[in-house]
Formats: structure tokens, C-alpha cells, sequence
């Protein structure tokens, strides 16, 4: 029987291995001066957030891969000697995706410095994923019904509604060929999944997911089952605590009537929805990286 316990939960593992997929980025390049590649350059990735540095060496053909890179922007830093020390600054790492980096350095001095803002990584030269991310700064700004994320979704190239009531297709497939995940956890409804693209039983919001990244076409197989990956990734934790409160009113006076309704003579429908709430954030930077949703009834 301690044999069989034993096995079971080691097969458990491994299946919990496979499930879960990764939802850092890489940042990959090759530094090049005027006459070629530079070989055994430095390359230091700083967090803009935690101010976390990781450090490689280029190879002897000037290629360098920085991994496990948490969502975010980072400032790379770039040395070689003989040439001037090259800065890229709002390096926009996206979860699951690589970042190409391939800068060309100037001959000069070390204590010279050039210095770029990189930003986003707009075409994808490393993989055939065809990708998109929305950035937290979307999630926050655009009107979200039910403050559900996946209302994003439609806005994506390749997506779609046969009328506003149904389901959202990517680039015409079943809603069941779409993988959602949380931090490279299946977050999926598993047994039904006529509307798996709009609904997760995870119900995440936009308070408590930080980014995510779509991929429409080409998805590695790595990121699991699915023609479609939807990667939805926790809010990082940050040195301070930040707290915030919302409240949000959907109201038919400020509503227009349907075309059907206005032709048959039919008034606007009542509504009155409220949603309120508040969200914490822990101090910890990367010990705890969720933040902490938290609610309270308003009486209206």
C-alpha cells in the first residue's frame, strides 16, 4: 500500500509538471561592434521594479540569452572593452515571449555611454508565434463589463463576435481550442467548454491580473493544449504597499435603447448595476507576488 501511495503521488507530480507552463519572457541577442561579432561581452539585466540584476557573458559568436525574466521593464547594460558602454532603458518583457536585443556597439571608450529607450519588442524574430500582450495600463484604463480581463480579448486581431451576446472565436475556431492559464496553471473550465475563450471558473479581474499575453497562431508546444493560448499573470509585488478602492455604476438612464426596442415602441430596459471594492499590495517584492483583492458591500 506505501508503495502504491508513493508511486501515485510521484505520477501526480510529473502530471503537475507538464501542466503548468512558464510565464516568464528571455531576452536574447548578439552584440556586434563595426567589423562583426564581439565576443565575451557583458550583459547585466537590472529590474526596474526590484532593481534585481542578472549578468551573462556573450559566446564566442557574440550571442547571449538572459531567462526566467519576470513581466516587466528592464535596463540592459552592455560592455565591452574598446567600445563605449551601450544602455537600452524600458525594456518591455512580455510573459512568454522573447525580446530581441542586437545591439551594435560604437568603438570608444568604456565610460562612454550610449543610451536608448527600447520599449516594447514589436516584431517577434525568434519564434513564428504570432502574439500580442495587454499591457496593465489597458487592463486599468478601458471599461471592462464585470471587470473580467477576457473582455479584452475581442479587441485582439483574429478574434470575434457573431453578435454581441455569443461567444469570442479566435480566427474561427471552437471557444474549446482556447487554453487559458495563470501563471502557466491550467485555469480553464475542463468540462464545459462552449464559452471557454470568455469565461474561467478562476474569475480573474482586472485587479489582480497584471498583463496578458494572447497567442493567435503558431503556439509552441510548450504552452500546452490549445490553438489558442490566452496567459493571464499575477500583478508583481513591489518594496512599498499600495491600496486602492473603486466603485462602478452601469445605469439604463445613461443607456441607449436597442434598435429592436426603439422601432416596436418598447422603452430602454432598467439597469442598475454596482460593483465596489479595494485591492491591497504586499511589500515584498518577490516573496509574495500577488496582489490581495479584497470587497465590501455598499448598501444602494
Amino acid at each position: 500500500m506505501k508503495r502504491f501511495v508513493f508511486a501515485l503521488l510521484t505520477l501526480l507530480l510529473f502530471v503537475a509538471g507538464a501542466l503548468a507552463q512558464s510565464t516568464s519572457g528571455r531576452l536574447i541577442g548578439t552584440v556586434s561592434g563595426p567589423d562583426g561579432v564581439l565576443p565575451g561581452a557583458t550583459i547585466s539585466v537590472v529590474d526596474d521594479q526590484t532593481k534585481s540584476e542578472k549578468t551573462v557573458t556573450a559566446s564566442g559568436d557574440g550571442a547571449y540569452t538572459v531567462a526566467q525574466l519576470d513581466v516587466g521593464t528592464y535596463t540592459v547594460t552592455i560592455k565591452v572593452n574598446g567600445f563605449k558602454t551601450f544602455t537600452a532603458t524600458s525594456v518591455k518583457i512580455d510573459a512568454n515571449r522573447d525580446y530581441t536585443l542586437s545591439p551594435t556597439l560604437e568603438v570608444g571608450g568604456v565610460n562612454e555611454n550610449v543610451t536608448v529607450v527600447a520599449g516594447a519588442d514589436v516584431v517577434n524574430s525568434s519564434t513564428g508565434d504570432l502574439s500580442s500582450s495587454v499591457s496593465p495600463q489597458q487592463i486599468k484604463s478601458l471599461p471592462l463589463d464585470g471587470r473580467s480581463p477576457l473582455s479584452l480579448i475581442p479587441l485582439q486581431a483574429g478574434t470575434a463576435r457573431a453578435t454581441p451576446g455569443s461567444v469570442t472565436s479566435i480566427n474561427g475556431q471552437r471557444t474549446s481550442f482556447t487554453n487559458l492559464t495563470r501563471d502557466g496553471v491550467n485555469v480553464n473550465d475542463n468540462f464545459i467548454r462552449s464559452n471557454a475563450t470568455d469565461f474561467s471558473p478562476e474569475r480573474a479581474s482586472s485587479d489582480d491580473t497584471g498583463e496578458f499575453t494572447i497567442t493567435t497562431q503558431n503556439a509552441g508546444a510548450d504552452q500546452g493544449y490549445g490553438a489558442a493560448q490566452v496567459q493571464l499573470v499575477t500583478p508583481r509585488g513591489q518594496t512599498e504597499y499600495h491600496g486602492a478602492l473603486y466603485f462602478y455604476n452601469r445605469n439604463s438612464r445613461f443607456a441607449a435603447n436597442s434598435f429592436g426596442n426603439k422601432a416596436g415602441g418598447v422603452p430602454r430596459p432598467y439597469l442598475n448595476r454596482n460593483q465596489d471594492g479595494g485591492k491591497s499590495r504586499s511589500p515584498h517584492a518577490e516573496s509574495l507576488r500577488k496582489e490581495q483583492p479584497i470587497s465590501f458591500p455598499i448598501p444602494f
